[in-house]
Parts: C-alpha cells; structure tokens; sequence
C-alpha cells in the first residue's frame, strides 16, 4: 500500500501565520543609545576628545567599531550627537510674556548644569576648544544655536508688541543669563537652589534694563 504524500505547507496559511511579538527597543535605537551614552561616559571621566576613541566608545558600549562607524563617519560627528542628546527640546511660545519664556528656557540650564556628571562634560569639551575648534564650533552652531534662536524669537516678538525697549541689542542682552550659567558651571561653580526661582532673579535683573517704559 502506497504511503499518501504529506501536502507541502500552503504559502498563504505560512504567510498569514501571526508573528511573534517584538519586546523592548529595536535592537538598533538600544546600540546607538549605549554608543552614545559610552562617548559621554568618557567625557565625563575627564577624558577630552582627543582621548576618547572609536575603540573605547566600543568597548564601554559592548559593541563593534563597524556598528559604530555605519551610523557616524567620524568621531566628532559621533561626538556633537552624544552632546546634543543631553539637550532638552523646550518650546518657547512667542505670544506670551518673555519673562516666563526667558525663565522656562533658563531653569531648564539651569537645572541641567547642577548635574555634576553634566559641567564634567562640559567641560571637557570646552577644555579641548584649542585643540578640537571645529568641534566647540559645530556644538555651538548645531546644538546651542536652536534656543538661541528661540530666545530671539521670543525677544523679537516682546519688541513688536511694546514689552520690550527696542534701542540697544535686546536679543544679545536676554542670552547674557545663559552665558552666566555656563561660565558658573566651566568654573564648577553651579547656580544653587531652586532652578525657577534662580532663573526668574536673573531674568528679572536683565528684563528690568530692557522693559519700555508705560506710554
């Protein structure tokens, strides 16, 4: 007696079979976060850029140099994404009053830079400017530069409406509390307290050079 042949498996059946459920992060967001949590690691650790290499970012990572090398040709570009990541992305409304947009974008800093672990960073990016300009200048222009510009927004935005005195360079003055916070934290001496309240002091001493006089 002739065994009967076992059908082949339908492809429509094997195509419509559910698959099984991913858990957690793509395996590729949670390697390039670990890449970029390592590079600032070693910052952090004090090493500058000049010292913080392919190789150790792989190591401290638990991943390859080609993984590394297919999301970043280079290591200040892998570098300036690891500094950008630190920043919090604040929406300024430009119809409200500048003072409060002013003091939500500076506590922000504020607070960021009380984190020990975050002036380390700093640091020694800021430590290497000599030795690595273009890379002090492309974290300037490519990660600062955003709440810069929605400072001046802010700003250009207070003048049109008659908050704001319009004579002088307002703009310039409204970022001089930010530059302050910065140098506080280069010098490891971060702004102490509560971050708002120290925000809306600073604020308010610049605000009070620059508020137009009631018509």
């Amino acid at each position: 007696m002739t065994t009967p042949a076992v059908p082949a498996a339908d492809a429509t059946t094997v195509a419509e079979a559910p698959a099984a459920p991913r858990r957690g992060r793509p395996r590729s967001q949670a390697s390039e976060e670990a890449i970029l949590v390592a590079a600032l690691d070693l910052l952090a650790d004090g090493c500058g850029p000049s010292t913080v290499s392919i190789n150790a970012i792989a190591k401290r990572a638990r991943t390859g140099k080609d993984t590394i090398y297919r999301r970043w040709p280079c290591k200040e570009d892998l570098l300036l994404d690891a500094l950008a990541s630190q920043q919090r992305t604040i929406e300024i409304p430009t119809d409200g009053p500048v003072r409060d947009g002013l003091i939500v974008a500076l506590a922000s800093l504020i607070e960021r830079l009380q984190d020990e672990r975050s002036r380390r960073i700093l640091r020694g990016l800021y430590g290497a400017g000599d030795e690595f300009p273009k890379l002090r200048r492309r974290y300037q222009q490519e990660v600062l530069e955003e709440r810069r510009e929605k400072v001046r927004a802010l700003v250009r935005a207070g003048i049109a409406r008659g908050e704001l005195a319009s004579h002088g360079d307002p703009a310039q003055a409204a970022l001089m509390p930010f530059a302050a916070v910065v140098m506080s934290a280069l010098e490891d001496t971060p702004i102490p307290g509560d971050p708002r309240r120290a925000a809306a002091t600073m604020v308010d001493a610049v605000l009070h050079g620059l508020t137009a006089p009631p018509q």
